[in-house]
């Protein structure tokens, strides 16, 4: 009996964290862009030209090399999921303090306002993902090999970085100091990414270094999906499974704990 009168209980809870998590989206969205319908679009806009960008420059000055070194999908898709990772790292540590006063609300939770951050851009990526796999093929490029793994690696890095996020908010909540430090290594860290190179491009030794980055295995997903057998890929999901795990227990520890010093509960 009390089994069965539990069920309902769960899912109406489950029902409310998403009624509250859309209802975080909208404010979010008309925070950021304004309530004017064409502000939204600068949600697709701004990694669009970022990505279009990157990849002009990059691609016109590889056009020399072979193969996908110089082509267009290459550099303005892998942007776009380091564009996904940068700015919700970037924007973590002003998630509680913009967003403060909600929590006088007992149904909004601290993990609920990076959430509704984090589905935004997953949404605008994958659509900004879509739109330049398009022109690619436009541009007489190859339609991908394995759309399915592409959008793997999209979530994966979405996940990474919600996981890092939420270690940031916590922190940040504390030490503000950390924001710049934060802001300053989700720059420095581009070019070890693996946005520009894959793995076998590599010296031996250099190899042995940057499978230790998660992030290096995730572009490898992307690139098989987009380029399949044509190179080959190198990744571990099991070793990027633990690098989404572990930050998102720390950051959930480190919210729960926050929460309580803001004494609001």
């Amino acid at each position: 009996m009390s089994e069965t009168s539990a069920r309902p209980l769960l899912v109406d809870c489950a029902r409310q964290q998403v009624r509250v998590i859309g209802a975080l989206i909208l404010r979010e969205l008309h925070t950021r862009f304004g309530r004017r319908r064409f502000g939204y679009l600068w949600l697709f806009f701004e990694p669009l030209l970022l990505g279009g960008m990157i990849a002009v420059i990059h691609g016109s000055g590889l056009r020399g090399g072979s193969g996908i070194r110089g082509t267009f999908e290459f550099f303005s898709i892998g942007y776009v999921l380091f564009f996904a990772f940068r700015g919700m790292i970037n924007r973590a540590s002003s998630t509680i303090s913009s967003n403060r006063g909600l929590l006088y609300h007992r149904q909004v939770t601290l993990p609920d306002l990076f959430f509704a951050r984090h589905i935004i851009e997953g949404v605008a990526c994958t659509g900004v993902m879509t739109i330049f796999t398009i022109i690619a093929v436009g541009l007489g490029s190859a339609f991908p090999d394995s759309p399915m793994k592409m959008l793997c690696a999209l979530g994966l890095m979405v996940l990474l970085a919600q996981g890092v996020a939420l270690v940031v908010g916590a922190v940040t909540s504390e030490w503000e100091v950390v924001e710049r430090f934060v802001h300053a290594m989700s720059y420095l860290m581009l070019p070890f990414s693996g946005l520009f190179f894959m793995v076998e491009w590599l010296p031996g030794w250099m190899q042995d270094i940057v499978v230790w980055i998660p992030t290096v295995h995730i572009f490898e997903l992307l690139r098989d999906g987009q380029f399949g057998d044509r190179y080959r890929a190198t990744y571990d999901l099991s070793y990027v499974a633990g690098w989404i795990l572990i930050p998102h227990l720390l950051g959930l520890t480190g919210l729960r704990l926050a929460r309580q010093r803001i004494g609001l509960e």
